[in-house]
């Protein structure tokens, strides 16, 4: 039976890389991209595990969360199921992801993408920065004119639903910028 080929047609063995440096920003970003990925998914297994897991599956006695190391004290109360459940599914993820990383046609993409990056012509700092300055520009007043169409839809809502005009919207702002929500002590007690 013939060994199995890869799409570029040839054998990978499993620790060899395809095009070995060529792309290789773009694909070290997707590696540790991939990687932050599946360390926060084994993180949370790990948490769900211990706390959920149990539930999930209808045990009535604690099998995910159960400490594995009984009076070891804080030092190995962490120690369940879960911890090595988790610890396995990061294993086996990371062969998973160079397998993946690796494959030719994956790679391939990764490296022509990172050659097109180079030959786009990017726009002066001095251009990025004008078009950051109007782009935030009408974020602050969109942001604003928003906000006042909230406290307008908030008082007319409030008022329609029978509050005093000095707890919904506008009139809640007035009263706690002229701190007319405050009681006043009577004179002389």
């Amino acid at each position: 039976m013939p060994e199995k080929k890869s799409e570029a047609g040839q054998a990978m063995a499993m620790f060899e890389s395809y095009r070995r440096g060529a792309g290789r920003k773009v694909r070290g970003f997707a590696t540790a991209l991939m990687l932050v990925l599946l360390a926060w998914l084994s993180y949370a297994m790990l948490q769900y595990g211990n706390t959920r897991a149990d539930r999930l599956f209808g045990f009535e006695d604690p099998f995910f969360g159960k400490q594995l190391v009984a009076g070891g004290g804080t030092l190995t109360e962490w120690l369940t199921p879960s911890v090595f459940i988790a610890v396995a599914v990061f294993a086996i993820g990371i062969f998973g992801l160079r397998a993946f990383l690796n494959r030719a046609r994956f790679a391939d993409l990764l490296i022509e993408t990172e050659a097109e990056l180079k030959r786009v012509h990017w726009a002066p700092r001095k251009e990025v920065a004008r078009a950051t300055g109007v782009v935030l520009y009408f974020v602050f007043w969109f942001a604003l004119i928003m906000f006042v169409y909230d406290l307008t839809f908030t008082m007319g809502t409030g008022m329609l639903q029978g509050k005093a005009w000095n707890e919904a919207g506008w009139g809640r702002i007035v009263t706690m910028v002229f701190r007319m929500d405050e009681e006043t002590p009577a004179d002389g007690a």
